[in-house]
């Protein structure tokens, strides 16, 4: 089944709602500069501390003992991450010795979908037409359906077994322990498989491969109703699985303090504290993290650029609202504003980024100016010699 609704917006509301959104959008293009400034500022200095960082690392051969000469040093180390923190789901009655066990749990639920279509209308105002469409599904989260369009699509309300996520306490790495920090970075999870003859505390469970089926409450408290729940779900049943940790090696790029590790405070006030899974050599963790930082960057510049560019179009908007008294010549005036405010917002973050450069790393930022200036010139002198001369 599928619900129409439809809603009829008047030319002055949306002309008054898109004036108020003046100061939200102004709000949002301010905001890009700064966001955009720290941001090539934060990827200078990370950029300097792994530089730093990878001069000072010192690589330790060795895990079984604490050196005392490495004290307050930056090592590199691999080797086994080690446990004995027996790690236990007391509902269903698995466990593991292991650095984290995790529970995963979907429920089969209904979920709304809806779409949304705009009609323009002479004389500005908009008809807005939203079909809410239904479908049962296996969700993670609980799926709140009292406010769905449509009745008889009720869900549970909440999930008797939700997922959770273990982790040891005590995790050693040779002579060392592990911060707490250290082992929530610890990855590598593998399906748990359940052992020979294991018994689910959970009753009249259906265990498939490496999911355990839990029918909803109602099915649990009828003992006649043995329906194949991995089959054929209802809303309310559940399936679940675990993912486990299980010690491997790992390595370490930290600080050395004592028997464990801290993070090394480079000049530019950024730390240093890497750990990966797998043995990698020092180099390989300093070429991931480089790499890491430098997609940050970009992703921030862009979320900078989008802040510009999002908040200068609500800025234009009343312009193309006021121009959809005539729908078609609204559309040309929002696809104008739009190609403005996206020029606006392009020339306004390269800007603000070329600032930053010079501000944090002068010498190329200088020199990037100067490059871009003399491309500008020389494109400017190319096309004054198209240019047809005048006849005497």
């Amino acid at each position: 089944m599928a619900v129409t609704e439809t809603t009829t917006v008047s030319w002055g509301s949306r002309l008054g709602n898109s004036i108020k959104g003046i100061l939200v959008g102004l709000a949002l293009f301010v905001i890009g500069f700064p966001v955009l400034f720290w941001n090539e500022g934060n990827s200078v200095k990370t950029a300097k501390a792994l530089d730093e960082g990878e001069g000072a690392c010192i690589p330790v051969e060795s895990i079984e003992k604490v050196d005392p000469e490495m004290e307050g040093q930056l090592v590199h180390m691999t080797g086994m991450a080690k446990t004995s923190d027996v790690l236990s789901d007391d509902q269903f009655g698995v466990s593991a010795t292991a650095i984290a066990l995790a529970r995963k749990t979907e429920m089969f639920q209904w979920v709304e979908h809806s779409e949304t279509k705009e009609t323009k209308k002479l004389g500005g105002k908009v008809e807005r037409t939203t079909t809410y469409t239904y479908s049962q599904e296996w969700v993670e989260n609980a799926v709140d359906s009292s406010g769905f369009k449509e009745q008889g699509h009720d869900n549970p309300g909440m999930i008797e077994f939700p997922s959770e996520e273990k982790r040891a306490a005590n995790v050693t790495f040779g002579a060392f322990r592990l911060s707490e920090g250290q082992i929530g970075r610890i990855g590598s999870g593998q399906r748990y498989a359940f052992p020979t003859g294991f018994v689910c505390k959970v009753e009249r469970v259906q265990i498939q491969g490496g999911t355990i089926y839990v029918p909803n409450k109602a099915t649990r408290d009828n003992e006649k109703n043995n329906r194949d729940v991995a089959s054929q779900p209802r809303v309310g049943d559940m399936r679940v699985s675990f993912s486990v940790v299980y010690p491997h090696d790992i390595s370490i790029v930290a600080k050395q303090k004592g028997d464990t590790f801290v993070g090394y405070l480079a000049k530019t006030k950024k730390k240093i504290d890497m750990l990966s899974d797998g043995v990698k050599d020092a180099a390989e963790m300093f070429e991931a993290a480089r790499s890491a930082n430098t997609m940050m960057t970009w992703i921030v510049r862009l979320v900078g650029f989008l802040l510009m560019f999002f908040g200068l179009s609500m800025v234009f908007k009343p312009l193309s609202v006021l121009a959809d008294v005539l729908p078609i010549l609204g559309d040309i005036v929002g696809i104008g504003t739009g190609l403005v405010a996206g020029v606006i917002a392009f020339v306004c973050a390269l800007v603000t980024i070329a600032i930053a450069w010079i501000f944090y790393r002068p010498v190329l930022g200088i020199l990037l100016l100067a490059a871009a200036g003399a491309a500008i010139f020389l494109l400017w002198k190319k096309k004054q010699e198209k240019k047809p001369a005048v006849a005497a």
